[in-house]
C-alpha cells in the first residue's frame, strides 16, 4: 500500500518537467526557412563564340520559379586569367526569355558570348526577392563537337519513306507525319532552301520532349510548306524492332547521329540554301526559336 503515493508523486514530478520542457520548447523560434534559386546550364557542347544556352531555374525546395525574367539577373563570369589575377568582370545577359515547353514546364534561354576555353560561371539573382542567388556552370571547349553556327553541316544521307510506306521502321514517333520523312538531308540541301533538321527519339527520349518537339517540326512544315526543307532523324537505328520487343536495350544507335556528333537529345539545326548552319537548338525548342532562324535563312539575312 506504501508504494502508490510514491508511484503518484513520481507521476506528478514527471508531468511537472513534462510541462516545464513544453513551455521552454514554445519560446525556442524555429530556424528561418533558407530561400534560394538553384540554376542547371543546359548545354553540354559549347565552344567558343556565340552559344543559345538553356537554363533550368528553380527554388531551392524544388519549386519551379517560372515565367519570371524580368525579376531576374542573368550574369556569366570567364576562367580566371593566366596570371592569377581576378576573373574578369561579370558579363550581364540582356535576353533572358522564358520559353514555355508541353512538357515539364519549360525553361530559360540566354545568349551569351565566350571568348576564353575553361569552366565559366553563371550566376542568377532575383532582382525583387531577399532570395540566395544560384549559380552553374558551363564547360567552354575551343570547338564544339556538333557543328556550330557558320559551320557547313554535314551532307548526311538520312532515311525517307520506305517502299512499303512503312514509316514504323524508320522513327518511334507514335503518329508519324510523312512529310517529314520525303527527302533525304543532302539532297534537300541541293534543293537551294533552308532545311530544319531535328534529331529525336519519340518513344526513347530521356526528357520526354523528344515527341513534342516533333510535332514542332509538323507545324513549322505545314506553315512554310514548299519554301523550307523539314526532316526528322530517328537517334536509333532499329525502332520497329525497339518497339515490338519491348526492349530498347536493343537499341542501335543511327550512324548520322556519329557524323552531327552530338550526345544529348533532341537537337535542332536550321541550315540556309548553301549548307551553312544558321540555328542551332540544344534540348526542346519553341516553334517560335526556331522559326527567327528559318526567316532570317529565308530572308537570307
Amino acid at each position: 500500500m506504501s508504494t502508490r503515493p510514491t508511484t503518484i508523486a513520481h507521476a506528478v514530478i514527471l508531468l511537472m518537467f513534462t510541462l516545464a520542457a513544453a513551455s521552454c520548447n514554445t519560446s525556442i523560434k524555429p530556424e528561418p526557412e533558407i530561400k534560394g534559386l538553384v540554376v542547371f546550364a543546359v548545354a553540354s557542347d559549347v565552344g567558343l563564340g556565340t552559344a543559345r544556352v538553356p537554363l533550368n531555374i528553380q527554388m531551392l525546395d524544388g519549386t519551379r520559379f517560372d515565367d519570371a525574367a524580368d525579376r531576374l539577373e542573368v550574369t556569366y563570369t570567364p576562367p580566371d586569367s593566366l596570371d592569377g589575377q581576378n576573373s574578369i568582370a561579370a558579363r550581364l545577359v540582356d535576353d533572358l526569355t522564358w520559353r514555355e515547353w508541353p512538357v515539364r514546364s519549360g525553361v530559360y534561354t540566354a545568349t551569351m558570348t565566350f571568348d576564353v576555353v575553361g569552366f565559366w560561371q553563371v550566376s542568377v539573382r532575383a532582382t525583387d526577392d531577399d532570395l540566395l542567388p544560384g549559380r552553374s556552370g558551363i564547360l567552354v571547349k575551343s570547338g564544339t563537337d556538333a557543328p556550330d553556327i557558320g559551320d557547313t553541316a554535314p551532307l548526311s544521307i538520312t532515311k525517307t519513306t520506305p517502299p512499303d510506306g512503312n514509316l514504323r521502321a524508320i522513327t518511334s514517333a507514335p503518329n508519324p507525319d510523312p512529310d517529314l520523312y520525303a527527302i533525304s538531308f543532302d539532297d534537300a540541301v541541293a534543293t537551294g532552301l533552308p532545311t530544319v533538321i531535328t534529331f529525336s527519339t519519340p518513344a526513347y527520349c530521356q526528357s520526354a520532349t523528344c515527341g513534342p518537339q516533333t510535332e514542332v517540326l509538323s507545324l513549322l512544315d505545314d506553315a512554310y510548306k514548299g519554301r523550307a526543307n523539314f526532316i526528322h532523324v530517328e537517334i536509333f537505328d532499329n525502332p520497329q524492332e525497339m518497339l515490338g520487343a519491348g526492349d530498347p536495350s536493343l537499341a542501335v544507335e543511327s550512324a548520322v547521329i556519329f557524323e552531327w556528333g552530338f550526345h544529348t537529345e533532341p537537337w535542332t539545326f536550321v541550315v540556309d540554301g548553301s549548307g551553312t548552319v544558321v540555328g542551332r537548338f540544344e534540348k526542346f525548342t519553341t516553334a517560335s526559336e526556331i522559326e527567327q532562324s528559318l526567316v532570317r535563312a529565308l530572308e537570307g539575312t
